[in-house]
């Protein structure tokens, strides 16, 4: 989309969603921890965040909000019609 386009359309709200998202998970880090995953794997001893800016940002964030037990739920989901979770 076009900036003209998004200076017109799109809520401040939804703007700063997005700033903070970008704060939090910065472009690349996939790719940056893809490759402290290599160089883990040729010998390298360094953690990737201490190599990769973006890594020292996700770790300082945390990896994930999202619980194992509710991931094991969501996982286990099926319908969506009945909340029945069986976490093992």
């Amino acid at each position: 989309m076009p900036v003209y386009k998004l200076l017109d359309e799109m809520p401040y709200e939804e703007f700063i969603g997005w700033n903070q998202f970008f704060t939090s998970r910065p472009v690349g880090w996939r790719e940056d921890y893809r490759t402290s995953l290599l160089l883990s794997a040729q010998g390298v001893k360094k953690r990737g965040s201490e190599i990769f800016d973006s890594l020292k940002v996700i770790e300082r964030n945390g990896r994930s909000r999202i619980s194992p037990q509710f991931l094991a739920v969501l996982q286990n989901a099926n319908g969506g019609d009945e909340w029945n979770p069986k976490i093992e």
